[in-house]
């Protein structure tokens, strides 16, 4: 749909349809949960939107216009910094109070770093992706 909203791609009705059935489907397992959150549905729905939102800026940042082109890891290079400082606000606000050294020390310090490389590896590969699709999107849209 973020797709659709920033005109990257057509509305396709089949699609849409496809994706209410499991927005239905999805909604009625979750009332059904004995132990159902609202606040935690809102804030996964959050998650969705804003990830959603990042994958189309991603997207439009990739895709050539007037023959200039984001490099997939020269955008990598912009957005981590950005991305390691909220994440560093946000953690000292709601985490930083709580959280103590032996905290640190009984998830272990190679569990931390196995989640940074983690992230990381997520991060270029969804860059990678967005722009391989762009481009098969672009040279698709071009035949026709």
């Amino acid at each position: 749909m973020a797709t659709w909203a920033f005109r990257l791609r057509p509305v396709q009705y089949s699609t849409l349809a496809n994706i209410l059935v499991i927005a239905c489907g999805v909604a009625i397992a979750s009332f059904g949960e004995v132990s159902f959150n609202m606040v935690g549905i809102v804030l996964q729905l959050g998650g969705v939107v804003f990830e959603a939102l990042r994958i189309v800026m991603v997207q439009k940042l990739l895709t050539p216009s007037n023959d200039q082109k984001m490099d997939p890891l020269v955008s990598l290079y912009y957005f981590a910094p950005a991305c390691a400082v909220m994440n560093g606000l946000l953690s000292l606000v709601l985490e930083g109070p709580r959280m103590t050294w032996q905290h640190v020390h009984n998830v272990g310090y190679g569990t931390f770093f196995l989640s940074a490389l983690v992230a990381f590896t997520l991060n270029v590969i969804t860059v990678l992706v967005v722009s391989h699709l762009s481009r098969v999107h672009l040279h698709c849209c071009a035949k026709y």
